[in-house]
C-alpha cells in the first residue's frame, strides 16, 4: 500500500522537477525570462537562447580556454555569460534606443555579460574581453581597476583568443611610426560598471586619451595595444598585471614604444625629419597656388576693354519728325 502511493508521488516529483531544471537559465533567465535558456558547459555559467548546436560548442571551447588564461592571473571567479540569437525573441529594447542594437554589454558588478551571437568569429573574442574585465572587478575586490589599464589587459584576453599576437604586432610597429613618444594617462580611471560595445568594431567603454594605447583600446580598429602587454610579460614577468601602477606602466609603454621605433626604423630617436620635408612641400605648393592666383588677378585687371565702334550714321539723330 505504501509502495502504491510513494511511487506516484516520486513519479509527480521527478516530472514537476524535470522541466524545471531545463529551463533553468540562472541569471540569464532572472534578467531575460521571456526566452528559453539552455545551459552551455563551460568553467564559468554560460547559457544559450536560439543558438545553433554547434556555435554553442564552438563558444564552449574560446570561453574555456579565455576562462582558463584569466584563472592563471587573477585566479577563479564567478561570472554568468548570455548568448543570443536574435531570432530567439529575446527583448533588448530596455537597454537601446532608437536605432541602436545590442550588441554585447557587461553589468561588472553583477558578473553578467550579455552578447548577442550573429558575428560567429567573435563572439569568443567579446566574451573574453567581458570576463577579463570581472576577474579583475572580483580581484580588487569590487574597487575596480585603473583604466585604461583594465581595458589594455581585456584586449590581451581577446587578442589571445583569436591568435592575433603576429598581427597585433605588426599594427603596433605601423601605429608606433612617427615616434615612440610617451602620451597616456594610465589611471584616468576605473572600470565602469556598466559596459556597452560593438564586438565587430572592438571595445569602446573608457574612451579615455586621444592617443596612445588608452585610445587604442577604446578604438574601433585594433586589438594591437595587446603588444603591449605581451612585451612586458616578456621583458618585466607578470607582476604588472595584477599590481596596477601608472609609474610602472607609462616606464613599460616608454620602452615598448622605444622597441617598436628601433626594431621598425633601426633606431630610436622619433621620426621628426618628416616634420620639415612636409612643412617645406607644403610651402611650395602654398606658394605656386597664391602666384598662379595673383597672376590670374593681374591679367585680369590688366586685360583692356576692346574698342567700341562708331556708331552707325543717322542711327543716333535727333526724334524723326511727325508725319504731317
Amino acid at each position: 500500500m505504501i509502495g502504491r502511493v510513494l511511487l506516484p508521488a516520486m513519479l509527480l516529483a521527478l516530472g514537476v522537477a524535470t522541466p524545471a531544471a531545463a529551463q533553468d537559465g540562472g541569471a540569464c533567465a532572472e534578467r531575460f525570462p521571456e526566452v528559453d535558456w539552455i545551459r552551455v558547459e563551460a568553467p564559468v555559467d554560460v547559457y544559450a537562447a536560439g543558438v545553433p548546436e554547434g556555435h554553442a560548442a564552438r563558444y564552449s571551447g574560446e570561453i574555456t580556454g579565455a576562462v582558463t588564461q584569466i584563472n592563471s592571473y587573477y585566479g577563479e571567479f564567478d561570472a554568468t555569460v548570455c548568448l543570443f540569437d536574435r531570432a530567439s525573441g529575446l527583448d533588448t529594447t530596455p537597454y537601446v534606443s532608437g536605432s541602436n542594437r545590442l550588441h554585447a554589454m557587461l553589468f561588472t558588478d553583477e558578473a553578467l555579460l550579455v552578447i548577442a551571437t550573429e558575428n560567429v568569429g567573435l563572439t569568443g573574442s567579446a566574451a573574453a574581453f567581458g570576463l577579463a574585465q570581472v576577474a579583475m572587478w572580483q580581484f580588487s575586490g569590487g574597487a575596480g581597476f585603473p583604466e585604461p589599464q583594465a581595458s589594455t589587459i581585456s584586449q590581451f584576453f581577446r587578442s589571445e583568443v583569436r591568435s592575433r599576437e603576429a598581427m597585433d604586432h605588426a599594427e603596433a610597429k605601423a601605429a608606433n611610426f612617427y615616434g615612440p613618444e610617451v602620451v597616456t594617462v594610465w589611471s584616468a580611471g576605473t572600470q565602469q560598471t556598466l559596459m556597452m560595445w560593438d564586438p565587430s568594431l572592438g571595445r569602446s567603454a573608457a574612451n579615455l586619451g586621444a592617443t596612445g594605447p588608452a585610445a587604442a583600446a577604446a578604438s574601433p580598429a585594433s586589438t594591437h595595444t595587446a603588444d603591449l602587454v605581451r612585451y612586458g610579460m616578456a621583458e618585466d614577468g607578470d607582476a604588472f598585471l595584477t599590481a596596477p601602477d601608472a609609474a610602472v606602466w607609462t616606464d613599460l609603454e616608454a620602452r615598448w614604444r622605444n622597441a617598436l621605433t628601433t626594431e621598425l626604423m633601426g633606431t630610436d630617436e622619433p621620426t621628426t625629419t618628416w616634420r620639415a620635408g612636409l612643412a617645406i612641400a607644403i610651402g611650395i605648393v602654398v606658394l605656386a597656388v597664391v602666384a598662379a592666383t595673383l597672376g590670374f588677378i593681374s591679367k585680369r585687371r590688366g586685360k583692356q576693354r576692346p574698342d567700341t565702334p562708331e556708331p552707325i550714321p543717322g542711327f543716333f539723330d535727333g526724334s524723326s519728325s511727325s508725319p504731317s
